[in-house]
C-alpha cells in the first residue's frame, strides 16, 4: 500500500483552462541510445562510453541511462512521479515507456516534434505524420501534452500544425518549448492562440522573469527543463543556497525544486538515482518565505545551459531518431 508521504507527493497538479490536469513535478528520460540510426557512429560512440566505464571503474552515465532505461522508469513511477517528458528525437525514449509505464494508472504522457522530424527524408514531412509514429511508439491513442520542440524553421506553420492535432483530439493539450516573449507575439500576431504549456530553460540562474511574467497574465504554464541548472556547483556555493540549505536542512536541489514548485512553475528532472529521485520529491515538509524567494530569484544571470537551436538537422553524425 502507498503510503501517505508517496500520496502526498503524487496528489499536487496544476489544472489548465480546458480542464486538464498537470502533475507538479515530471521525470524526462533524456535521449536514450543516441546515433541509433548510424550503425558505425553508435558503435564508436558506445565502446568509446564502455571504455571509459572499465578505466573509471563506474559505469558512465549515459550508458547507464540507455542499458537500465525500463527499470529506471518504472522506479520513478513507483517512487511517485507521474509526468513522463520525451520526443520524436529522443531515440527509444518513446518506445520505452510504452512499454513500460504508459498505461499505468494515473501517467501523463507528454511528447515533442521538432523541425528535424518534419524536414528529414526518413520521416513524415507533416506535424500529423510524426505524431502517429508517437503514439504508436508509446501505444496510446492520444498524449496529454504535445509540443512543438524549437523556434526553427517554419516554426508557426508547424505549430499550427500541433493546434490543428489537438482539435482533432490527438493530444490533450499543446504547446511549445524554449520560446521567449518574442515568439509568443509572432504567434499572437498569426492570429493563432497561444501554448497551453510552454517548456523552456528554467532555473535560478536563469529564471526568465519577463517571460514567467507574459505567461501568468495569460494564463499559460510553465515547465523548466535544466530546472536545477544540472546540479551546479556554481549555484549550490552561493551564500543564498548555502543559508537557506543549512536552515531547512535540504539540499540545494530541493530548495531549487520547492522555489518552483512555489512559483507554479513544473520542474522536469532527470536522475538514474532512486535516491535522488526520493529527494526531488521530498519538498513538502518545508516552505520558502517571501523574501528567501526573492533572494532565490536575484541569483538569476541569464545563464543558458542548453542551446541547441539551429543544431537539428539531419547529420548522419548527429541523429537520435531510430
Amino acid at each position: 500500500m502507498m503510503g501517505d508521504f508517496n500520496m502526498e507527493r503524487i496528489n499536487r497538479e496544476y489544472r489548465l483552462d480546458n480542464g486538464l490536469k498537470l502533475p507538479w513535478i515530471a521525470f524526462g528520460t533524456g535521449v536514450v541510445w543516441k546515433y541509433s540510426r548510424n550503425k558505425k557512429l553508435f558503435l564508436k560512440v558506445n565502446l568509446r562510453k564502455f571504455l571509459s566505464s572499465i578505466k573509471h571503474l563506474q559505469l558512465n552515465r549515459e550508458l547507464k541511462g540507455n542499458l537500465y532505461c525500463k527499470k529506471i522508469l518504472n522506479q520513478a513511477y513507483d517512487m511517485g512521479f507521474r509526468m513522463f517528458d520525451t520526443g520524436r528525437i529522443y531515440g527509444y525514449s518513446e518506445k520505452y515507456i510504452g512499454e513500460t509505464i504508459a498505461k499505468k494508472n494515473g501517467v501523463t504522457l507528454v511528447t515533442k516534434c521538432s523541425a528535424m522530424d518534419v524536414t528529414r527524408d526518413c520521416t513524415p514531412h507533416t506535424v500529423a505524420g510524426n505524431l502517429e509514429i508517437s503514439l504508436k511508439n508509446l501505444g496510446v491513442d492520444c498524449v496529454d501534452l504535445y509540443l512543438w520542440h524549437w523556434p526553427e524553421g517554419d516554426w508557426i506553420n508547424y505549430y499550427s500544425q500541433i493546434i490543428e492535432q489537438y482539435k482533432a483530439g490527438k493530444c490533450r493539450a499543446y504547446g511549445a518549448c524554449n520560446l521567449h516573449v518574442s515568439h509568443l507575439k509572432e504567434i499572437e500576431n498569426a492570429g493563432l492562440d497561444l501554448p497551453m504549456v510552454i517548456q523552456t530553460e528554467l532555473h535560478p540562474l536563469n529564471s526568465k522573469p519577463d517571460l514567467r511574467a507574459y505567461c501568468k497574465s495569460r494564463g499559460i504554464l510553465l515547465e523548466a527543463h535544466t530546472p536545477t541548472a544540472r546540479g551546479s556547483k556554481e549555484l549550490a556555493n552561493t551564500d543564498v543556497m548555502k543559508r537557506l540549505t543549512e536552515k531547512y536542512k535540504k539540499t540545494a536541489v530541493q530548495v531549487t525544486l520547492r522555489w518552483h514548485f512555489q512559483n507554479g512553475v513544473i520542474p522536469v528532472v532527470s536522475t538514474f538515482s532512486k535516491e535522488h529521485m526520493m529527494h526531488n520529491l521530498d519538498i513538502f515538509d518545508f516552505a520558502l518565505t517571501e523574501e528567501e524567494m526573492m533572494a532565490v530569484e536575484a541569483l538569476n544571470k541569464d545563464k543558458v545551459l542548453l542551446n541547441a537551436t539551429g543544431t537539428y538537422t539531419d547529420d548522419p553524425n548527429y541523429i537520435f531518431n531510430w
